[in-house]
């Protein structure tokens, strides 16, 4: 009896045993299996504590400057001011030739007034020059005041002509009408007896035409026929004078100036198209 007590207290302490050994928990530190290894190499670390104050970010570089737009709109700034420095240089040019051909249309119309100057009738007398007033004493007389000459515009440029006349023609192919008439004059001031002078000022007066300035183009084509009179541009000239004086209002003048291009250069192709203005 005893015996079957003893027994049954050992198998129950066998069976307790088995229990406790089967819910014991495993942990990765208490057993070397490679899953613990694994656990243990996948935790996260912990983050490592501040070692002081962050350091300030440095500052973003600016971008770089847009060099290729600044350039075009500095060009095209400066293109413009040359084109108004043209124009004004155009316009002052334009003055000085109609002041010129005013000036020599008063000498005209001065020499014609002496020579048909009214001769005095036989058994009259001319009548005697008024005496000059009496000054009171202490006073001189005054010497007239000089009349200013007008002041001819040199050109003051180094370029050679050939070059002169190649920009003109090409800023007038541009149409660049304002810089090319200020090339041309150029050459017109600096290399006033080169061959390259009737082409280019003929050029100007055609251009000017062209802008309905007839007073500026006939003063210009005058001025190309006083300075070359036996070149091959006068025939063209003529012709253009007297569109010239057509368009300001004179077609009797017109008239004369065509009469004289067929009677001067009668084989010329000016003259034919002068011909058949006169019977228009």
């Amino acid at each position: 009896m005893r015996l079957a007590v003893l027994g049954l207290v050992v198998v129950s302490l066998v069976l307790a045993g088995c229990g406790v050994f089967r819910h014991r928990p495993t942990t990765p530190e208490a057993s070397g299996s490679p899953a613990g290894e694994a656990g243990r190499s996948a935790a996260p670390a912990a983050p490592a504590a501040p070692a002081g104050p962050a350091a300030p970010t440095a500052p973003a570089t600016p971008e770089p400057p847009k060099l290729a737009e600044q350039l075009t709109r500095v060009a095209s700034e400066l293109s413009e001011l040359q084109n108004a420095v043209a124009k004004l240089l155009v316009a002052s040019r334009q003055q000085e030739d109609q002041l010129l051909f005013l000036q020599r249309r008063v000498g005209e119309l001065e020499a014609q007034n002496k020579s048909r100057a009214p001769s005095v009738p036989s058994g009259f007398a001319p009548p005697a020059p008024m005496p000059a007033p009496a000054l009171p004493s202490g006073f001189a007389p005054q010497a007239p005041m000089p009349v200013p000459a007008v002041p001819q515009l040199r050109s003051a440029t180094t370029t050679p002509a050939e070059d002169l006349y190649r920009m003109g023609v090409e800023k007038l192919r541009a149409k660049e009408l304002d810089a090319a008439v200020l090339v041309l004059y150029d050459l017109i001031g600096a290399y006033p007896d080169h061959p390259l002078r009737e082409s280019a000022q003929f050029l100007v007066a055609d251009i000017l035409f062209q802008q309905k300035d007839y007073r500026g183009a006939l003063a210009d084509f005058e001025a190309l026929i006083g300075a070359v009179p036996g070149g091959a541009k006068v025939p063209d000239a003529l012709l253009k004078i007297g569109l010239c004086q057509r368009g300001l209002g004179d077609g009797a003048l017109a008239k004369q100036t065509w009469e004289r291009l067929v009677r001067d250069y009668p084989g010329s192709v000016a003259a034919r198209q002068a011909r058949v203005l006169l019977r228009g």
